[in-house]
């Protein structure tokens, strides 16, 4: 591939990088006939994202509390490249619109299949155009996302994510943070009750990882 040829390719990218609705339609049909499900999400365009796997689906509820992630497009284009002197064409199961203006190209795959090596030949050439573009390329597998600390963390802020906040509750909260991060139980404290807690992480006002157990002494901060 020529240089010339390879700016032009990395043009192209910059464009599809920017895509805000899906290439095709994530629901496509398994071997029973039906599909897989839909999960809800103030990040999709529809308000629901589509997802074609159990991996996937944890993907969404991952980035539905992730501050950062701004807007999560399944699907989002098809990039063309070449592998071999052989013309092949990609499509990703996530474009992420983070916050600070980057995207995000997400592939979500089992261990085994990620590693195999046509896969990490395929992700060879795709990283670097991904990234000479000016985007982020990640490949997220069940060691990531089957993470049980992490699974039993989402289950806690999903479950109190629709809770009402009283705003004698949340101006408590915000008044300890005005000095930073504050404990899990400092917040419960002054919220007087942890739930309330888990919700303002669920609406994104509050911030803290999901990848470490939730202790009383566990800092959380403002976003």
């Amino acid at each position: 591939m020529t240089s010339q040829t390879y700016e032009v390719l990395v043009a192209a990218v910059c464009k599809l990088l920017n895509s805000t609705h899906p290439v095709r339609d994530a629901f496509h049909k398994h071997g029973n006939g039906s599909y897989r499900g839909i999960c809800p999400s103030n990040k999709g365009i529809d308000g629901c994202i589509p997802y074609e796997s159990g991996l996937a689906h944890n993907a969404i509820r991952l980035y539905n509390l992730a501050p950062e992630v701004m807007l999560i497009i399944p699907e989002p284009f098809a990039l063309d490249y070449e592998l071999d002197g052989e013309a092949h064409s990609y499509t990703p199961d996530f474009l992420l619109h983070l916050r600070d203006g980057r995207r995000a190209v997400v592939e979500i795959k089992y261990q085994e299949e990620a590693d195999t090596p046509e896969n990490q030949r395929r992700f060879q050439v795709i990283a670097p155009l991904i990234e000479s573009a000016g985007g982020l390329f990640a490949v997220l597998t069940e060691k990531t996302l089957r993470n049980k600390v992490l699974l039993h963390n989402l289950g806690l802020v999903e479950g109190q994510r629709h809770r009402h906040i009283p705003l004698t509750a949340k101006t408590a909260m915000l008044q300890i943070l005005r000095e930073g991060p504050a404990s899990l139980e400092a917040l419960s404290s002054a919220a007087g009750d942890v739930r309330l807690v888990y919700a303002a992480i669920g609406q994104e006002w509050l911030t803290v990882s999901l990848y470490k157990p939730l202790r009383p002494s566990t800092l959380i901060r403002r976003i």
